[in-house]
């Protein structure tokens, strides 16, 4: 095996290893500095803890160049739950690893510092050594990552299962109840703070894809829960603004439609910001359809068939004249001025009157008054609203 001791030499190695080991207290200290200061995600460990974790890796590995033996298997089971330590405390894996390499970088160079700058012999001989150190890198730092693994696949998993049962208890009606708010917490939500909540189709998301957005989400501050549910993928935000959820949605799925809920209070305000979210939730395109600027439209919708009888002529009118419906949109976007709502199609004012004159002559609707107009605007609305993929039979509450 590579690191075997020269005959001659191999006593004076052991020697510097066990002064090095005798020594621990000391120096640990100084390499844990070096490790946060390269790697600063440590700081979510406890700096009394790290110091025990890297004092007994220390411990074994020179024991291992003492006797010239790999990691046993109570060695490796201490690196594999001290993986696991590690994802419970929310580290990366990356980190993980590469503290794993900072700290027997230093330990190395300790090594060959105290065998002495010219003592060319006993350089040699430590080199010697640098497969066994390295196989005890390469051991230990994989049991670490298989059972950091292991750690975070049974998390991601628990957390899932609670975030259906979290999202059920928001869509189904009702006052809140103290287990919901315990849900909220344990998910990393205060139940008391502000929610938003964003929906897009189902069926544009694989799992793959959901669970690379939970992987992108986790690198920012606040609090995101997401997962499929009846068809609807559905998220609730809390910390995170819509927006930044929306752009890592569109580098995943930049085709998809998606709907963004109000910001509200509490355990009730996030239920109603889902259906908010749903509502409004286009169904198809690639828009972007926010409760704050469709609302109306929104609220309507469920109402179709009452206000057929009402907004039929409307939604008629713009299927067979869509120069008319596009005059009238117009209109009113341009404050109801004849002139500037021909600038902006490029036709002249009086084309705009005839227009106008004639959507009241097919509709009834005098876009100059306000029921006239809402009316319209209304049933313009609709008349482009199709019903949008199967969603969570949400109440407001």
């Amino acid at each position: 095996m590579s690191g075997a001791f020269a005959a001659d030499g191999g006593e004076r190695v052991r020697s510097v290893c066990r002064a090095v080991s005798a020594d621990l207290d000391a120096l640990v200290p100084g390499i844990v500095d070096r490790i946060r200061s390269e790697i600063p995600g440590y700081a979510v460990v406890g700096r009394a803890e790290h110091e025990r974790a890297v004092t007994v890796q220390y411990e074994g590995l020179l024991t291992g160049l003492i006797t010239r033996r790999p990691p046993t298997r109570e060695e490796s089971d201490r690196a594999r739950e001290l993986g696991r330590r590690r994802a419970q405390q929310g580290l990366a894996l990356e980190s993980v690893v590469s503290a794993y390499h900072v700290g027997y970088r230093e330990m190395w160079n300790l090594l060959l510092h105290r065998a002495g700058v010219d003592d060319q012999a006993m350089r040699s001989e430590l080199a010697g050594l640098v497969g066994t150190v390295w196989m005890w890198i390469e051991r230990a730092s994989s049991a670490a990552a298989d059972a950091y693994g292991q750690a975070v696949r049974a998390q991601d998993a628990a957390r899932l299962a609670l975030t259906h049962r979290f999202l059920d208890a928001l869509t189904a009606g009702g006052p809140p109840r103290a287990e919901h708010a315990h849900m909220a917490q344990a998910l990393g939500f205060d139940p008391s703070g502000t929610f938003q909540a964003v929906c897009s189709p189902g069926h544009a998301w694989s799992e793959e894809d959901t669970t690379a957005l939970r992987g992108r989400m986790r690198r920012h501050r606040g609090v995101v829960l997401c997962a499929q549910r009846d068809s609807v993928l559905m998220a609730v935000l809390q910390g995170v603004s819509a927006d930044l959820f929306v752009e890592t949605l569109r580098d995943l799925g930049p085709h998809a439609p998606v709907g963004i809920g109000l910001v509200r209070e509490g355990l009730t305000g996030a239920g109603v910001s889902i259906v908010d979210a749903l509502e409004v939730l286009p169904a198809g395109g690639t828009s972007v359809a926010r409760f704050a600027d469709e609302w109306l439209t929104a609220t309507l919708r469920p109402q179709a068939g009452r206000l057929a009888v009402l907004l039929g002529p409307g939604a008629r009118a713009a299927r067979q004249h869509p120069d008319l419906a596009e005059t009238i949109r117009a209109f009113a976007r341009h404050g109801f001025s004849l002139t500037d709502t021909g600038r902006a199609l490029h036709i002249h004012a009086n084309t705009v009157r005839y227009r106008v004159d004639r959507w009241q002559e097919l509709t009834g609707f005098d876009v100059r008054t306000w029921a006239g107009l809402s009316a319209s605007v209304v049933a313009l609305e609709l008349a482009l609203s199709v019903a949008v993929t199967p969603r969570a039979r949400c109440r407001v509450r």
